[in-house]
């Protein structure tokens, strides 16, 4: 492994790519078309709900529950909430603590709850 790159020399860096965000990212798999480390689950045909082979998530069981009367339920959905501030009013408010978070790159204005 390599000081510069956190990379074993072996490895190919061509396969590595940098992003705007100027962190590696994975190289698209050819199975399902995502990136992600390691060997992709669809192709090993690993649940990704309960862990198992031989089926994938949305035939997995553990999916639904089955009610008294023999149907399947669906499951509840949960409510969200979603607070919304300005930056400008955010940085104006005494005591708030905000950053700059980069997600797949992008780079977000996040507004941290501490409590």
């Amino acid at each position: 492994v390599t000081r510069e790159t956190g990379v074993s020399s072996s490895t190919d860096l061509s396969i590595l790519s940098r992003g705007p965000s100027e962190g590696y990212s994975y190289p698209v798999c050819t199975t399902c078309g995502r990136r992600h480390p390691g060997e992709c689950r669809r192709a090993a045909g690993t649940c990704f709900k309960c862990g198992q082979t031989g089926h994938l998530q949305k035939d997995c069981k553990k999916n639904t529950t089955t009610s008294t009367s023999g149907q399947t339920d669906k499951k509840p959905g949960a409510s969200g909430r979603v607070f919304a501030i300005t930056k400008d009013r955010a940085t104006k408010t005494s005591g708030t603590i905000t950053g700059t978070l980069f997600i797949y790159g992008h780079a977000v204005f996040v507004l941290f709850d501490t409590g």
